[in-house]
This record gives C-alpha cells, sequence and structure tokens, in this order.
C-alpha cells in the first residue's frame, strides 16, 4: 500500500455582505420644518444571511442648518468581511418664501392734498427670521391727484425664495365741499320800485379751485312788491360734493313818504 496523501481543503467566507438602502438615496428635506426620518438599509451576506440588525449608520444631519449630508451605512460579517460603504445624500434646503405682512390695512382713502405716510409691511422667513429691511416697495402715489394707487411690496429671502407679494390700495378721494363767498352784504334793504342787481358770489374748491361759473343763483325778488326775498346760492365740485347753502336776504321797503297835491289855489 501507498503511503497517504491528504489534501487539506480549507472552505472559507471571504465575501463582503452587500448593503441596499431602503428608500433613495438622495433626499431633500426643508430646513426647520421637515424632520429626517432614518429608513435604513437590508444587509445580506452569502453565508451569514440576513444581517441588517449589524449595520452601522452615522451622519450629522441638522435640519436646522442648510447643507448637504452624508449618512453612511456599514456592516462586516461573522467572519470579518467588511461591506463596501453605502452613502445616502441628505440635502437640507430652504424652499420656503418668505411672508409679508402689512402694517395697517390694505385699503386706505386719503383725501386730496393731505400727505399719505406709508406704514410699510413686515416679513418674516422660516429661515431668516424677520427680513423686513429687505422688502421693495413701490409707490407711486401722488395726493394732488384723484385716483386709484396700487403700492406693490415685494421680498426675497437670502435663498432667493421669493415671497407672494402684497398690495396696498390708495384711494385719493376728494370729499371736501367747495365755500361759497357773497359779494356784498348778506342782507339788503332796498326801497320799492328800485331796480335791484345781485351782486353774486365766488365759490372756491380745494381740489377744482374756481368754480363760481357753476354758482346757480335762485332770486325771487321783486322790488314792485313789499316784502322778505331769500336769495340763495348753490354749487357742488366736479366731485360732487354739494356746498353749503348761503343766502342773501332782500327787504323791499316803502320809506319814502306820499306827496300831498292841492287842487285849486293855495
Amino acid at each position: 500500500s501507498a503511503e497517504q496523501v491528504i489534501r487539506t481543503i480549507n472552505v472559507v467566507d471571504t465575501t463582503p455582505p452587500v448593503i441596499t438602502l431602503i428608500d433613495s438615496s438622495f433626499i431633500t428635506l426643508e430646513v426647520i420644518s421637515e424632520p429626517y426620518t432614518e429608513y435604513g438599509a437590508l444587509v445580506i451576506d452569502n453565508y451569514d444571511g440576513d444581517i441588517s440588525n449589524n449595520i452601522d449608520i452615522s451622519h450629522n444631519i441638522n435640519i436646522n442648518q442648510i447643507g448637504t449630508y452624508f449618512v453612511k451605512y456599514n456592516a462586516t460579517d461573522s467572519n470579518g468581511n467588511k461591506a463596501n460603504e453605502v452613502i445616502r445624500t441628505v440635502n437640507v434646503a430652504d424652499t420656503t418664501p418668505p411672508v409679508i405682512s402689512l402694517i395697517d390695512p390694505s385699503y386706505i382713502v386719503v383725501e386730496v392734498h393731505t400727505p399719505y405716510v406709508e406704514s410699510g409691511a413686515t416679513v418674516h422667513d422660516n429661515y431668516d427670521g424677520d427680513i423686513s429691511n429687505k422688502i421693495q416697495v413701490t409707490n407711486s402715489v401722488d395726493t394732488s391727484k384723484l385716483g386709484t394707487y396700487i403700492i406693490t411690496y415685494n421680498a426675497k429671502d437670502t435663498n432667493n425664495n421669493q415671497a407672494t407679494q402684497v398690495i396696498r390700495t390708495v384711494e385719493i378721494v376728494d370729499t371736501t365741499p367747495p365755500v361759497i363767498t357773497l359779494i356784498d352784504a348778506s342782507y339788503i334793504t332796498l326801497e320799492v320800485h328800485s331796480s335791484y342787481e345781485d351782486a353774486g358770489a365766488n365759490a372756491q374748491d380745494n381740489y377744482d379751485g374756481d368754480v363760481s361759473n357753476n354758482i346757480i343763483v335762485h332770486n325771487p325778488v321783486d322790488t314792485s312788491t313789499l316784502g322778505t326775498y331769500v336769495i340763495t346760492y348753490d354749487v357742488s365740485d366736479a366731485s360732487f360734493n354739494v356746498a353749503t347753502q348761503v343766502i342773501r336776504t332782500v327787504e323791499i321797503v316803502d320809506t319814502t313818504p306820499p306827496v300831498i297835491t292841492l287842487i285849486d289855489a293855495s
């Protein structure tokens, strides 16, 4: 018999396990408002089978700070074979626009020729905080002219997220009536059968200026008949503001004594 020869066969495991991410390998989160949820990964080894419970996960994600973060996944099987590291990228971003809030109402009525004081607005951003100093205001209000004016408010945060534009409507109106001023006295006494010529009146408006030509005069004076007559003066401006009516009183009197004439010789 030949001398026995032995061959030794060593059955070994040199195959590393394989890591497979659960969920996407790239995730975007909204800064501050959206928490990070770890979905983990599966680890399958050719010899040990499912060793997902042996996975080592490490990261330094800060959802309060914009940036790109990496979650690292590592695993080793029972024979010391290390899996290829798998990385999940987490992008913490700011996609939320700031919010503009008006100070004072969004609709304001201002009397013509009255100064308009801009109250402004505040701007708050989810990441930058108070950025009211970055607001852009477009103000075309002209208080010397009647009309409707639109003031626009816009703002961007440091990540170029554009706020929804806010507007304020300013209505320049004329609610002030014109003022009538009599020419000559407001009370006149006339001898019966005298002629009466009305001196008229002036009318001045805060916006239209001189509206004397628009005065409506009601003059019932009859100098042939004794009595008290009231002349009225009315006017309105282009905005239909009616002036306070002004009156002039004309008193027709008889102060002339009769004349006696003799019949026949004196």
